[in-house]
């Protein structure tokens, strides 16, 4: 059986058909019918990392899924879980910003497993290639700490490949967090969301697993 990656290229893609989209809302109060699942983030550091920064990741990524219905925890290392979806996240590289050099050149910042159509709960962020491509709006003096702003980008490209994995789709949105392709400044903004149709995604196949 062939392992095959759905591989999610983040580009650093500056045109304004990328950038205009408005945010959705989602952190608002969830309906009585929306479904409710329990997720697990099992992450696996590869590498050096900042512990500020897997924090940063743990609770953007939880931010934006909550207006699936999904509540995501996540834990560092190996874990015992039940009544609940476990998800591995792996972290490639050294997930820290100092003085390390990291990649310039768009590459790819996240993937999940597939097998046969279906994606697997096995996620990797390549932190080398997020710190490469944000470095220089970090460097740009912002307000926050840059280990915070590498963990606000990781936690976007995480919820990015949960999506998929929660959805079980290889499909992207057209815009917002599922969107192919993400720009250093939709990765470290205020705020990006999930789209309401791709929340809806995430309802449904919740809906699903519980028939």
């Amino acid at each position: 059986m062939k392992l095959h990656h759905v591989r999610c290229t983040l580009f650093s893609i500056c045109c304004a058909a990328l950038l205009s989209g408005a945010p959705a809302n989602a952190s608002g109060p969830h309906s009585a019918a929306s479904p409710h699942a329990r997720v697990i983030a099992v992450v696996l550091p590869q590498g050096g990392y900042s512990p500020i920064a897997v924090s940063e990741m743990g609770h953007e990524a939880a931010r934006i899924l909550m207006g699936s219905g999904v509540a995501l925890r996540w834990h560092l290392g190996p874990t015992q879980v039940s009544d609940a979806m476990l998800v591995v996240v792996r972290l490639h590289g050294h997930c820290e910003m100092d003085e390390s050099s990291a990649p310039t050149k768009p590459s790819v910042l996240g993937w999940s497993d597939e097998v046969d159509g279906e994606i697997l709960p096995f996620t990797s962020l390549a932190c080398d290639n997020i710190r490469g491509l944000i470095q220089s709006t970090v460097g740009s003096g912002g307000p926050l700490p840059a280990n915070v702003m590498l963990g606000r980008a990781m936690g976007r490209v995480l919820a990015h490949e949960l999506y998929h994995v929660v959805a079980d789709t290889a499909k992207h949105g057209n815009a917002g967090v599922a969107q192919r392709a993400l720009s250093a400044r939709e990765l470290t903004s205020s705020q990006l969301n999930l789209q309401p149709p791709d929340l809806e995604a995430i309802r449904n196949s919740l809906r699903e697993t519980r028939r």
